[in-house]
């Protein structure tokens, strides 16, 4: 999300300039290596979390380094739902998850009507079904459970839709050469299973009578819900949004993206103090003590210029302290006590 105009090899240029030992002049000939792992572990401190002045550990939920998830649409008896690699970059760790009665004609349609979903960091497989989710996990889509082809001339029904939802089949499935397909095109199959080319690339899409069907790859991320989803709806829309992974430097010239302009001030700090701490020089000992106490009361500067505004606290239990009740049209609430 960040609009970076700075290089990092203008960040390397300004601390040779202050006479800063520069990795990048390494006689072996691998200095711009060095240097580009360097500025790679100070990019990873800023947007993963680092330890602080006080010697806490923060984790840093950056406005600039969010991105949403492609949406995920809720199947009849399916809890895990691979995806392509997410548009806005690598999964780090999730922040929230808005979910929507996508099919509901009341406007504005239910959302986050009791409670959005919450991110936790792992899921087991469930046979539990259960009228809405609320905990979802990120998953590599080699991790989840997978489903087989259906048969010939089985219909899948699209899931937003006016209509009743139908009863669909699984909607994820490995073909007779090993690739992951996921449904892209709802339609009915046609007379045998469908198949991809042997280690086919991710994007590769496979015809299925009128339906159609995508590879995806096993190091992609999906998603698992804490439920099964009932068989024929409602079918509801989640839109998980996270942190992105810190991205690598693989060039001089590449930008400190995320990290707008407004912030890179910290990542030079960061970056002068292990050009300092990486010196063959002892005299740059005593400046690399220096600079690694400005590295650090920077960090904790930076937590304050990202938290100008409030939080929205509350208290949630690990686990409820009371069993939730049910009734025949879906959990027992204030504002549906039947």
């Amino acid at each position: 999300m960040g609009n970076s105009t700075i290089s990092l090899q203008s960040e390397f240029d300004a601390i040779a300039a202050k006479g800063i030992f520069d990795p990048r002049n390494q006689p072996s000939g691998y200095g711009d290596a060095l240097a580009l792992e360097m500025a790679t572990e100070v990019m990873a401190d800023l947007l993963g979390g680092a330890q602080t002045a006080t010697g806490g550990f923060v984790r840093f939920n950056w406005k600039w380094n969010r991105a949403v998830a492609a949406a995920i649409y809720t199947n009849s008896w399916q809890q895990d739902y691979p995806q392509l690699a997410q548009k806005g970059g690598p999964i780090g760790w999730g922040e929230t998850c808005d979910i929507v009665d996508i099919n509901n004609t009341v406007i504005p349609k239910p959302m986050n009507w009791d409670g959005a979903v919450t991110w936790i960091k792992q899921l087991n497989a469930t046979s539990i079904s259960r009228w809405r989710p609320w905990k979802i996990c990120w998953m590599y889509n080699a991790e989840m459970n997978w489903g087989s082809w259906p048969g010939a001339k089985v219909t899948y029904y699209p899931l937003v839709s006016t209509t009743p939802q139908p009863q669909n089949p699984i909607m994820n499935m490995v073909d007779a050469n090993g690739n992951y397909l996921i449904l892209t095109g709802f339609g009915a199959t046609g007379t045998s299973a469908p198949a991809a080319t042997a280690g086919a690339a991710e994007g590769v899409t496979v015809t299925d009578g009128t339906a159609t069907w995508t590879v995806v790859s096993g190091t992609s991320q999906g998603f698992r819900l804490d439920c099964l989803p009932s068989a024929t709806g409602p079918c509801f829309m989640l839109l998980p949004s996270y942190q992105l992974e810190p991205p690598a430097f693989t060039a001089m010239s590449q930008l400190l993206n995320p990290i707008p302009d407004s912030f890179h001030r910290h990542f030079y700090r960061g970056l002068e103090s292990a050009c300092l701490a990486a010196s063959p020089n002892p005299s740059d000992m005593k400046r690399g003590e220096v600079a690694k106490m400005e590295w650090m009361k920077s960090l904790s500067a930076i937590i304050g210029q990202g938290n100008k505004e409030q939080d929205n606290y509350r208290m949630t239990p690990a686990c409820q302290p009371v069993e939730r009740r049910w009734g025949w049209p879906g959990p027992i609430t204030a504002d549906q006590p039947y």
